[in-house]
C-alpha cells in the first residue's frame, strides 16, 4: 500500500470516527456548548416591563423568537418585572392589532406601555441571521439590537451585539476528514440557536445596573 492510500485511508477512518462521536454526542443532533457564566439572579420586583415582538430584517423566522426569549431572561435577571411574552403578544393583538415587530410603527410606545400596563417597553430588531455553508468554509452571523422606551415615550436606553462564528479546516494530511465532519456536522448540528442566545445575553447584559433604580424613583 502506497503512502497516499495509507493517508487517505486514515482520512476516511477519521471522518467516520468523527461522525460516530458526533452521532453519540448530540443524539437527536445536539451539541454541546459554552456559555458564558450567568449573572447573578435579581428577584424581579419591579418596575414592569415587556418586550415586544422584535422586527425581523432577515428571512428566517425563528432568529427573532431565539435572541427575543434570551434577551428578556437577561432583562429580568436585572431586576425588572417582565411581563411573559406570551401575554404580552395576546394583549398586543386583541388590543392594538399588532402580531409582529413590523406593526409597531403604526402605533406609539406611550400607546403600547398604556396598553400592557407597563412602565416601559423593550423593542427590538433582527439584523443578521446569516450561514455560509461550503464543507470547507464554515461562517454564521447573527446581529440585533434593542431600544427601551419609557410610558412617556422618552427613549432611556439602547443596546446591540453582533456575533460572527467561523469553522475553517486546519488542513494537512487529515483535511478530507475535517470537511466530511464538518458537513455532515452542519447537517446535524445547528450552531444558530446557542448564538441567537448569546447576542440576547449580551444585549441584556449591557443594561445600566442603576437603571431599575433611576426608574423606580
Amino acid at each position: 500500500m502506497t503512502l497516499h492510500s495509507r493517508r487517505s485511508r486514515g482520512a476516511v477512518v477519521s471522518a467516520m470516527i468523527i461522525v460516530s462521536f458526533l452521532l453519540s454526542a448530540s443524539g437527536c443532533g445536539g451539541r454541546r456548548e459554552v456559555r458564558p457564566e450567568p449573572s447573578p439572579v435579581v428577584l424581579p420586583v419591579g418596575p414592569r416591563v415587556a418586550v415586544a415582538p422584535m422586527e425581523n430584517m432577515t428571512n428566517d423566522l425563528s432568529g427573532s423568537d431565539i435572541i427575543r426569549d434570551a434577551f428578556v431572561e437577561g432583562v429580568a435577571r436585572k431586576g425588572f418585572a417582565v411581563v411573559p411574552v406570551a401575554e404580552s403578544d395576546r394583549i398586543l393583538r386583541e388590543t392594538l392589532g399588532i402580531s409582529y415587530g413590523g406593526q409597531l410603527p403604526s402605533t406609539t410606545p406611550e400607546e403600547v406601555c398604556k396598553a400592557l400596563g407597563v412602565e416601559a417597553v423593550f423593542y427590538g430588531d433582527v439584523r443578521e441571521w446569516s450561514k455560509t455553508t461550503t464543507g470547507i468554509y464554515n461562517s454564521s452571523t447573527v446581529a440585533a439590537a434593542f431600544r427601551m422606551f419609557g410610558k412617556d415615550g422618552a427613549l432611556l436606553w439602547e443596546g446591540n451585539d453582533r456575533q460572527i462564528r467561523q469553522d475553517i479546516p486546519r488542513g494537512g494530511q487529515n483535511l478530507g476528514a475535517e470537511i466530511i465532519a464538518g458537513a455532515l456536522g452542519n447537517l446535524l448540528l445547528n450552531p444558530m440557536t446557542p448564538q441567537g442566545r448569546r447576542v440576547g445575553w449580551n444585549i441584556a447584559r449591557k443594561l445600566p445596573m442603576g437603571l431599575v433604580e433611576k426608574m423606580t424613583r
